[in-house]
């Protein structure tokens, strides 16, 4: 079940909106939960107990604006896919720096919306997928989208995650086409890396949000810098 919050101080407008993920999500066979919330303040009270997977935030609200509660949700590292639905076209790349899944218009709901769920769903999907690493120690239970990276090592791979590191015996050319599907790209010979954690690439590395720096090979750069853009273009809103 998927738990979804809606925070805008437009009650007609939360209505509309609240029936069309209604019919979005149950056109895809997906169960839900939604709660509906007029004000941030306790929206973001709510999130501390539980935070949902999905928000759909408007940004001019009084109180607190929803920019400043998305600098509040990326500064404390809650695990929520924010989508903002706003009529706030200037705004886009500023809210970029708090990486919402979508950028939503308001005026375009009946075009953007469905979009938007239906490829975040899928995106959740690919999310919950866990990996069976069988390691020196034993058996760890790894999911993709905490791993950082992968660095191959003479005969093993140093698999570098949210909570530590472990190893595994394995090549790293055997895992590169399936972790492809799961946001990963190959930057090295070297190194398999998760683009969601890339910072910033350069001629021959790239920076991770935890300040990393990793090796970029010349005939790999120009496939590392498209995989990075694609991630990003998926934050704003598409212009048709």
């Amino acid at each position: 079940m998927y738990h979804i919050f809606i925070c805008d101080d437009e009650k007609r407008f939360t209505e509309v909106l609240e029936k069309r993920v209604e019919t979005c999500l149950k056109e895809q066979g997906q169960s839900y939960e939604i709660q509906i919330f007029y004000n941030g303040i306790e929206m973001f009270q709510a999130m501390q107990k539980k935070a949902p997977e999905i928000l759909l935030l408007d940004i001019d609200m009084p109180e607190i604006s929803g920019m400043e509660l998305a600098e509040q949700i990326f500064s404390s590292n809650m695990n929520t896919n924010v989508i903002f639905v706003t009529n706030r076209d200037d705004l886009v790349f500023q809210a970029i720096h708090y990486q919402p899944f979508r950028f939503i218009r308001k005026e375009k709901l009946n075009q953007e919306l469905d979009e938007a769920i239906c490829h975040l769903i899928n995106k959740l999907e690919k999310d919950e997928k866990m990996w069976e690493v069988q390691t020196k120690n034993g058996t760890e239970i790894l999911a993709l989208k905490n791993i950082l990276y992968i660095e191959s090592c003479k005969h093993y791979l140093r698999i570098r995650h949210m909570d530590g590191e472990c190893e595994m015996r394995e090549k790293i050319s055997n895992l590169e086409k399936w972790m492809s599907n799961y946001g990963f790209v190959q930057t090295h010979r070297s190194y398999l890396v998760n683009v969601r954690y890339m910072k910033m690439v350069r001629a021959n590395e790239v920076e991770l949000d935890n300040g990393e720096i990793l090796s970029v090979s010349r005939d790999k750069a120009q496939e590392v810098k498209k995989k990075q853009m694609i991630y990003l273009r998926s934050f704003a809103y598409a212009n048709s």
